[in-house]
């Protein structure tokens, strides 16, 4: 079993990624303070003893500025950590809050990065809880925004695959998809979240001639909705559920939006089909 929850955030990002054993991964800790949402409320509400992993994708303030507070509402739950990981490319002395994590949390694309050398791009592949995680990012020397060394992270669990591009601009995506390897996953992509809550400046159309998703997940900023520019790009490159059948009334077929359905579920039980439901808006469960 396992959900992954994406959740209605202020600003950055925030992700739970949890295979119903007490044991969750997070991906990036964003906190709505409308409602109260985000990835640590998700966790106490549970009594969750420990995070396996702590996903560290972005590298602006919006993204980092909650790291510590996050830490510190674990501490006072007594909710460990047992890894960390981030860009290993970055100089840690410029992110004061990885330093934090960086000196218990061990990171472990630090020591076993794979090397690809048609392209100078770096990866590594993790099984994390039953749950497959495929890095990828570019370093300082190669990419000068701070968005595109946003680390790439690629899930994978049963008919789920995912991509979580976090803030990658389009310069970015160009230089990751000069790689093999991570053109081959995006082909096996079908839960696309757009990149940088689904800003013009993180699409990229070259991807899409290899990702051909069934649904584009947006993490919008707060309530700010998606552009009606990006709205009908992301719905001519999403398939909708795979009978075909997309009411185009009710975009939530190809799209689904953190602004508009509030947090967001992906799902696997036992055999049945991936299932993805909303906080509002329901009933959308359907197999996608």
């Amino acid at each position: 079993m396992l959900d992954v929850k994406i959740f209605d955030v202020d600003h950055g990002f925030s992700a739970v990624i949890d295979p119903q054993n007490h044991h969750a991964i997070v991906l990036d800790v964003g906190f709505n303070s409308r409602n109260g949402s985000g990835a640590w409320q998700y966790l106490l509400k549970r009594h969750y003893p420990a995070i396996d992993c702590l996903i560290v994708p972005a590298y602006i303030p919006e993204h980092l500025d909650g790291i510590p507070e996050f830490l510190e509402h674990l501490a006072e739950s007594g909710i460990t950590i047992q890894r960390f990981i981030a860009n290993p490319t970055l100089a840690l002395d410029q992110f004061p809050e990885l330093q934090e994590i960086s000196s218990w949390a061990r990171n472990p694309l630090e020591v076993a990065a794979k090397h690809h050398p048609e392209c100078q791009r770096i990866s590594q592949s993790i099984t994390i809880n039953g749950v497959n995680f495929a890095f990828f990012w570019n370093s300082p020397q190669v990419c000068q925004d701070v968005r595109d060394l946003s680390l790439v992270t690629f899930l994978s669990y049963e008919d789920i695959n995912m991509i979580l591009p976090s803030d990658l601009k389009t310069a970015g995506w160009q230089m990751l998809l000069q790689c093999d390897e991570f053109r081959e996953l995006l082909c096996q992509v079908n839960i696309f979240v757009a990149s940088n809550h689904g800003r013009e400046d993180g699409y990229c159309p070259e991807v899409f001639n290899y990702c051909k998703p069934d649904l584009v997940i947006v993490s919008n900023e707060g309530e700010r909705p998606l552009s009606p520019i990006m709205l009908e790009r992301y719905e001519r490159h999403a398939k909708g559920a795979p009978d075909g059948v997309c009411d185009r009334k009710h975009c939530d077929r190809r799209i689904l939006t953190t602004a508009d359905n509030g947090t967001i579920t992906v799902s696997k039980c036992l055999d049945r089909l991936r299932q993805v439901t909303s906080e509002r808006n329901n009933p959308i469960a359907r197999a996608i």
